[in-house]
């Protein structure tokens, strides 16, 4: 387990035992010999691994405007945008967030991290280190130690497999790499946040992609199809799409466009694709048939050509348009030349998906402990789906996680043995309120006969009459799994 501050560390552990711990660093940009994630991790070597060791630590997102249509990015996705990809490297200042602004102007060094531990950089009343040491970004305010990890669900490609598959012939556009025609399948998007508990006031998602990305989707259509505003949605069926051809474009004869999908045969430029069920938001899981092949990192420390999977959120166009030619390899004498204000919906379908952050989260809870994207669920095949959700099973899994460690405990860690017999009836009792929809009276079984049995060691660092545990160390450990439940119960009353 990583080495976090005693106290931080318990929470963790029983708040996302079901999430893998990340053991890969940060998103490291090619050729940087003094990279500021290597700076950060020097300072706070017990970040190594936590969602603080990431570009967000000190970049946000924002909205990125260019051919008249805008666009909201993740913290990478917008340095990268605005910076021109390094071309206009001076502009990664107006990327940062308050933490990354103060580490700056102090010298971006390790000098700096210890002069600004004291500072509060983002105003919610606790200091950078108080933030740092309980893994909660210090440039954020809605991101503090009082919080607990959102609500989550994890789902492996056979849960993803069982459920009902759509499939969609359909053009990938992009920007710069080359346009595409396949046949995308896998789970509809909305779909997939019904069977992950979504709530009603839930107004967007954030997917998160391993090399560093992400894209945030509204849940409805904005309605407006000028291409000012580019809002990839989720929920409801996409505009019928015309099947774009010409030998020119084909890139069997020098083009830009692959045509080789199976589902290219019999078409003709000016046809309408018809879609079972129409073209929808889907996460995908296979193209033309064959699995998505899992992505890695390349020598160049970007995701590899040729890898998109296991799970990657493909966005059909909202704006219906040809596929038009690399905006780097433009030839205005040619068909389809590049159009910035195109609706180049491949940059939108974040290849090789591992998170999705449902907002807005509930009051009370954090960001999970995860970095912005892992490679572990990659590999395992996984995705974790997490924020304003239904927190009910969330909430057994973790009262039942507190009985495996009440058994488990020593019994002279109780001031009776009487009393880890009691306990465990108590919080079962609990379970069974809660499991029966009976929310405010398994609130009052942890607010009134559990929680006064284990409040006391947090403040003192010893135990009083009214303490059923005497450990203090597994005392504190209940406290806080207890508060997290208190938190997620609150979310569903």
């Amino acid at each position: 387990m990583r080495k976090y501050n005693k106290l931080v560390a318990v929470v963790f552990f029983v708040v996302l035992a079901a999430v893998a711990s990340v053991a890969t660093a940060a998103y490291q940009h090619a050729g940087d010999a003094d990279n500021d994630a290597r700076v950060f991790l020097n300072v706070y070597p017990g970040a190594a691994g936590t969602k603080l060791d990431n570009c967000a630590l000190c970049h946000g997102g924002g909205v990125y405007t260019s051919g008249g249509k805008s666009t909201t990015m993740g913290s990478c996705q917008y340095c990268h945008a605005i910076t021109n990809y390094g071309k206009q490297a001076d502009q990664f200042v107006s990327t940062l967030n308050s933490f990354g602004s103060d580490y700056l102007t102090h010298g971006r060094n390790e000098a700096a991290l210890k002069a600004i531990e004291s500072l509060d950089s983002d105003g919610d009343g606790y200091s950078n280190l108080a933030e740092i040491t309980a893994i909660r970004y210090p440039g954020d305010k809605n991101d503090d130690p009082t919080k607990v990890a959102a609500p989550f669900r994890i789902f492996d490609k056979a849960q993803l497999e069982a459920m009902p598959q759509h499939s969609q012939f359909m053009l990938m556009n992009t920007t710069k790499s080359g346009d595409y025609y396949a046949e995308y399948s896998g789970v509809v998007m909305e779909d997939l946040l019904k069977a992950a508990g979504i709530r009603a006031d839930a107004v967007k998602i954030t997917v998160y992609a391993p090399d560093g990305y992400s894209v945030s989707h509204p849940l409805a259509d904005d309605l407006s199809n000028t291409g000012t505003t580019y809002s990839p949605y989720v929920n409801g069926i996409y505009p019928q799409a015309v099947y774009y051809y010409d030998t020119v474009a084909d890139k069997a004869n020098g083009g830009w466009c692959d045509y080789t999908s199976p589902g290219n045969a019999g078409r003709n430029n000016g046809d309408l694709i018809h879609v079972y069920g129409g073209l929808r938001m889907i996460l995908a899981l296979r193209a033309d048939g064959k699995d998505l092949v899992p992505g890695y990192l390349d020598s160049t420390n970007k995701l590899a050509s040729g890898t998109e999977g296991p799970f990657r959120t493909i966005t059909p166009q909202k704006l219906v348009g040809p596929p038009d030619q690399p905006s780097n390899k433009s030839n205005p004498s040619l068909i389809w030349p590049y159009n910035s204000a195109s609706d180049h919906n491949a940059g939108f379908s974040s290849k090789s998906a591992t998170i999705i952050k449902i907002d807005p989260l509930p009051e009370g809870t954090t960001d999970i402990d995860v970095l912005e994207a892992g490679w572990n669920y990659v590999d395992s095949g996984k995705i974790v789906v997490y924020g304003d959700i239904d927190p009910r099973l969330n909430i057994l899994d973790k009262l039942s996680a507190m009985i495996s460690v009440i058994k488990a405990a020593d019994a002279d860690a109780f001031k009776h043995p009487g009393f880890k017999r009691e306990l465990i009836e108590e919080i079962h009792e609990a379970y069974n309120l809660i499991a029966k929809t009976h929310y405010s009276h398994g609130l009052h079984e942890l607010e009134r006969e559990i929680l006064p049995r284990l409040d006391n060691c947090s403040q003192a660092r010893r135990h009083d009459n009214r303490d059923w545990v005497t450990d203090c160390d597994l005392q504190q450990r209940l406290l806080w799994s207890l508060q997290e439940v208190i938190t997620l119960l609150k979310i569903v009353i």
